[in-house]
């Protein structure tokens, strides 16, 4: 538990877990869309965002600042700071995950009926509460863990957490059926809260267990006369940023979860067809885009850490390298992963919902893999050198550009709900480029435009050999379904033989994944 893992690694871990943890939460997905349907995924996601909202405001910057702090501190030779940091911690985030879970149950029908307009959400909201205060100390967790480098606590508890939160998603949704969508929607909100009860548990354990391995060991556990207001201070300063930044996005879906349906409805759409068209872009379409998100932000994740420890030694090739790695691996994955679901999207979307009308916003939308794993990464890069306030402020101009992108582009008739996907790629587009500019300023960065050059043409040529050879499956009378899966086989194929070719997969990334830095 003690030994540091290279960053790189450490993605690698998050990535296989995330990988893990997003093939169930996209599993789930198909068989809740067919018992509950467009509408009832369409309660379901009007309700969530109000949960990842608040949630991003009470943990979204704790694992940053406290994975920042600890690495610190154990590169500076004080490994006994990181238990008194995780104590602080754990009495703050007792206190406001509480609070926070009150005032949402609290204020649970005024949302419903005021800020969602259809009180429906009103059980799916107060059902959802409680996983507010079970994530906020899991996030305390995650970051004393993150912060020596030693990532497998985090992965197996998302793991674990996934695995009971879609256990019970799925058992509640159907238990509650029949009583109507309203219920079923409730019982599957309240699947994040029986996630998190496993997750946490899951993380206590591995506390324990650490502790008990510290104390056979004899380690002299240094650590500074700081006191713990001191502590405290300097992990709000650090993680009130990250939050603050972290649920900008939440909000703007919530507020995508009022102005799409709205401007859809301003179209003459029905309710029903609205509810469902929303269903389409932000339950079936965005699902499809976070896939590729699970490595870039577990590459974000590792790469906080490795930059703070780079920059407290003062290395600043040993900085640009590492920054440099994580653009590269983040990009090895969402450039292909654009592609893919741009081409596929129709058949896509027929093979995992039986909706194929879903690939209407997908196919803008998929170009969000990329800008949204530019921004993930570069943002990591800003948390890193202790800059989050940057970040932040680029998030939030993103937000209000993608809310008024939504808004705008959603209005055109002849756009309508490919308007909202369009809008935040654009928005994501300016983000990125935002964070890009800023992240040279501050580290003097050397970004390494040959490679992604080559990563940008490995891509094309994957993309015109899957889609040439979908077409040519289906000239066989070969189904869309099976054609699907094997053109995507056939592009992953591709593409693994070009990465190796072009000598973008090669020996030193195989090293650093094996942990060697």
């Amino acid at each position: 538990m003690n030994h540091r893992q290279s960053f790189l690694k450490g993605a690698l871990i998050l990535s296989v877990a995330g990988a893990i943890s997003k093939i169930l939460g996209a599993v789930y997905r198909i068989p809740l869309a067919r018992l509950i349907g467009a509408e009832g995924i369409g309660l379901y996601q009007m309700a969530y965002p109000i949960y990842t909202t608040i949630l991003a405001l009470a943990t979204a910057g704790v694992p940053v600042a406290i994975s920042i702090l600890i690495a610190r501190k154990e590169t500076q030779g004080f490994p006994g700071e990181s238990r008194r940091i995780l104590r602080v911690s754990l009495l703050l985030l007792t206190v406001f995950g509480l609070l926070l879970t009150l005032v949402v149950i609290a204020s649970s029908k005024f949302l419903a009926w005021y800020v969602l307009k259809d009180g429906r959400a009103y059980y799916a909201i107060v059902a959802v509460a409680p996983a507010i205060f079970l994530a906020a100390l899991m996030s305390v967790f995650r970051g004393y863990f993150q912060g020596q480098q030693s990532m497998i606590p985090t992965a197996v508890s998302q793991v674990v957490e996934q695995i009971f939160r879609v256990t019970a998603v799925l058992f509640l949704a159907y238990l509650l059926y029949p009583r109507g969508l309203e219920f079923a929607a409730a019982g599957a909100t309240f699947g994040a809260v029986v996630g998190g009860i496993g997750g946490l548990l899951v993380l206590v354990v591995f506390y324990n267990w650490h502790r008990q391995q510290q104390k056979q060991a004899g380690l002299n556990l240094l650590h500074t006369s700081t006191p713990p207001w001191t502590l405290a201070t300097e992990m709000v300063r650090l993680a009130v940023p990250v939050s603050f930044g972290a649920v900008v996005l939440p909000l703007v879906q919530m507020l995508d979860a009022v102005i799409v349906p709205g401007r859809l409805l301003a179209l003459n759409y029905s309710t029903s067809q609205a509810t469902a068209l929303y269903g389409y872009l932000a339950g079936m379409a965005a699902v499809l885009i976070s896939l590729p998100t699970i490595f870039t932000i577990s590459i974000s994740t590792s790469l906080v850490p490795a930059i703070s420890e780079a920059l407290t030694k003062q290395d600043r090739r040993l900085l640009n390298e590492r920054l440099n790695h994580g653009f590269r691996a983040g990009m090895m994955i969402s450039f292909p992963a654009a592609a893919g679901l741009y081409i596929l999207a129709f058949p896509i979307c027929d093979l995992l919902y039986g909706h194929a009308e879903a690939g209407v916003p997908l196919e803008p939308l998929a170009f969000s893999a990329i800008v949204l794993a530019a921004f993930q990464i570069s943002s990591a890069g800003l948390q890193g050198i202790g800059r989050p306030e940057i970040a932040m402020r680029h998030l939030i101009i993103t937000g209000v550009l993608k809310v008024i992108f939504n808004y705008s582009l959603t209005s055109v008739p002849a756009l309508n709900i490919r308007g909202a996907a369009i809008g935040t790629v654009l928005a994501f587009t300016l983000g990125s480029l935002l964070n890009i500019i800023s992240l040279k300023k501050s580290t003097g960065i050397q970004y390494e435009i040959g490679r992604m050059f080559k990563l940008i043409l490995a891509t094309l040529i994957m993309a015109l050999s899957t889609r040439s050879f979908y077409y040519w499956l289906l000239g066989f009378d070969i189904g869309s379904h099976i054609a699907t899966l094997l053109a995507v086989l056939c592009g992953m194929i591709v593409y693994l033989i070009l990465l190796i070719l072009t000598r973008e997969m090669d020996y030193d990334m195989l090293k650093r994944l094996r942990g060697r830095e």
